[in-house]
């Protein structure tokens, strides 16, 4: 009489692929919780499939069905476990600890391409968030320059608009931006800015927001 040991061939098929998506995930430098999570579904596809062939080939009398009950439960738990990584995924919490990990304390120069000053403006109204220095020279550019500290996952985009102007009548307006900061449960962008704006000498400045 032939026995069939469901789970068995669901636990050999289900090492099989995890080790083969450990090997795939060091040769190609993919996570390899991401190569892991395409494991489970397959797992579930194969104990149901065996299910099913017990099923297709339970009129014979020589066929009877017994569980494996350590492969069962090996295969429970890999199962359990890609559903909690889903989970993870789904919720953002597994990027989050991700970008936590990657996290390191980075340096940035900033210097902002110079913006002319048009001949009629006899004002400048500076606007920031967070204190800004301002230095007054000869010239008539507006120009920013600084270094930013910061903890991140990944290098900060420096080639965003920080500076931007606006001119009504003969005032000038110049606002000072901030770069993008990410407060997440687990991980948090933390930055030491520290700015210098340049300005004419010749023209008034006023100081609004700090």
């Amino acid at each position: 009489m032939k026995q069939w040991r469901v789970g068995t061939l669901s636990m050999g098929v289900a090492l099989l692929l995890m080790g083969i998506a450990v090997a795939v995930s060091i040769w190609s430098g993919t996570g390899a919780y991401d190569m892991l999570l395409w494991v489970a579904p397959l797992v579930f596809i194969l104990l149901g499939a065996e299910i099913l062939l017990y099923i297709w080939f339970a009129g014979s009398e020589r066929t009877t069905l017994r569980y494996d009950w350590i492969s069962l439960f090996i295969v429970g738990m890999i199962g359990s476990f890609s559903l909690a990584m889903a989970g993870l995924i789904s919720t953002g919490i597994l990027d989050e600890f991700r970008g936590a990990m990657r996290q390191m304390e980075r340096t940035a120069l900033i210097e902002t391409a110079p913006i002319s000053v048009p001949e009629k403006v006899d004002k400048i109204v500076v606007q920031a968030l967070r204190p800004v220095s301002v230095d007054q020279v000869d010239g008539g550019k507006v120009q920013l320059l600084g270094q930013v500290q910061y903890w991140a996952a990944e290098p900060i985009d420096t080639s965003e608009q920080l500076v931007s102007t606006s001119v009504v009548g003969s005032v000038m307006y110049v606002m000072v931006g901030e770069f993008d900061r990410h407060n997440g449960p687990i991980q948090s962008n933390m930055y030491n800015a520290q700015m210098t704006l340049v300005l004419p000498k010749s023209i008034k400045i006023e100081q609004r927001g700090f």
